[in-house]
């Protein structure tokens, strides 16, 4: 069951996009599109042409932490998506499609389909860097990702708590049996400091993440706190967090780099289960 490169069909609309690279999370709730936003505002911060998918059909969050609302989008004559231009990056959403208070009651294969609708009608031009924010589990919308889109790599994102861990641990398996590299894992909400303390509170229980990337031999892209924010402040302009994306994002990029030398050597490229 094995992705391999040549046989999957790159539609037309991605053939510019120079990486893809999907954000994974089998956990609702860890901050998988927040840190995918992120991800894509650092790699634009480098001058690299970026471009964000939120694949989240059924809860799409990055609306609105773009202040985007829907029929923003517009057509070509060929009946091509536009993305819009927000921050610097091309982006598109379902929930720049259907009515916010509107609930998408799809089934599996819908779902999947409109997510390839929206990675392979849109007019991306070209890009560095296409993230792809997916959304969290290990069902039908991620095995269509997975299996026909031709990913570069992926970054998956857990929290430290027993729950999400374990869940975390099914979606790595899933991702190693399909053979894409994973270029690291993210922990989220490590940890909150208050501030002007030096003292740090665990409230998610302590280094989850840090030691399933060991498991895994996976690398640890970074141990991301909670931090409170004010409210004309956001992650953008936080100097702990953007320090941390700036970090992230340098490590991804050197990530694919050695993956596509490896690969031009010949060398197989392969997760191993332990």
């Amino acid at each position: 069951m094995a992705q391999t490169e040549n046989k999957l069909r790159i539609p037309e609309t991605l053939r510019k996009v120079k990486n893809i690279v999907g954000i994974f999370s089998a956990k609702g709730g860890v901050g998988k599109s927040a840190i995918s936003l992120q991800i894509a505002l650092a790699l634009k911060d480098k001058g690299l042409k970026v471009g964000l998918v939120d694949a989240d059909i059924y809860g799409p969050s990055q609306p609105v932490m773009l202040n985007s609302v829907a029929g923003e989008l517009k057509l070509t004559q060929d009946k091509i998506i536009e993305p819009l231009m927000k921050e610097g990056i091309k982006f598109i959403s379902m929930g720049l499609i259907s009515n916010e208070k509107m609930p998408v009651i799809w089934r599996g294969p819908m779902v999947s389909g409109a997510v390839m609708q929206l990675l392979s009608q849109t007019e991306w031009g070209e890009l560095d860097y296409l993230i792809v924010d997916t959304p969290p589990g290990t069902g039908d919308v991620q095995l269509t990702l997975l299996q026909r889109i031709p990913l570069t790599s992926s970054i998956v994102v857990t929290t430290p708590q027993k729950v999400a861990i374990s869940d975390c641990k099914k979606g790595i398996e899933m991702i190693n049996k399909l053979n894409l590299p994973i270029s690291g894992l993210i922990e989220n909400m490590s940890w909150f400091q208050p501030d002007e303390s030096d003292k740090k509170y665990y409230l998610f229980g302590r280094d989850g993440g840090k030691e399933l990337s060991q498991e895994y031999s996976l690398d640890l892209l970074a141990q991301l706190p909670l931090v409170e924010l004010t409210d004309d402040e956001n992650i953008q302009n936080n100097p702990t967090l953007k320090k941390e994306f700036v970090n992230i994002s340098d490590k991804l990029t050197e990530s694919i780099k050695n993956l596509k030398e490896k690969k031009s050597a010949g060398i197989p490229q392969i997760n191993i289960i332990q």
